[in-house]
């Protein structure tokens, strides 16, 4: 809208259903940049993939011809990325893994869908509702104060 503009600081994506160049090509002006210093975002883009997550993997693959974000990770970037695996509830992300402007975290791990729906078609996309999600999501948030 006009009269409002974007304000998000930062964005948590857990396993985004987007091909793996999408902040290159549809969304480069996201982050800001010398021709482009107003983006909306200044703080980091925190992605979760998880090689479980079959929608972004399996069927992106079928219908795209290339595994999407939520599979395999943010491919290019106008932004330099970070990588780093998701961590325990227990475990502290040092300050270097989440002050960059894309990070991209491995949730293989532990983002694996179940038992029961490994083989259903989403697979572990929808596999997010786990303490480690709220940890991860609290981290920025606790590091900006």
């Amino acid at each position: 809208m006009p009269g409002r503009p974007f304000t998000a600081y930062s964005m948590l994506v857990f396993r985004m259903a987007a091909p793996r160049d999408a902040f290159d090509r549809p969304f480069p002006s996201l982050f800001p940049s010398a021709g482009r210093p107003g983006a909306p975002l200044r703080g980091p883009l925190v992605l979760t993939h998880s090689r479980w997550d079959r929608a972004t993997g399996f069927w992106h693959l079928r219908a795209e011809g290339a595994a999407g974000i939520g599979h395999s990770g943010a491919g290019v970037a106008p932004v330099p990325q970070f990588h780093v695996r998701l961590l325990d509830v227990g475990e502290r992300y040092p300050a270097v893994a989440l002050d960059h402007r894309l990070v991209d975290v491995d949730a293989s791990r532990l983002f694996r869908g179940g038992v029961r729906t490994r083989m259903a078609p989403a697979g572990a996309h929808s596999d997010f509702a786990r303490p480690e999600s709220a940890h991860l999501m609290l981290s920025p948030a606790a590091m900006s104060r």
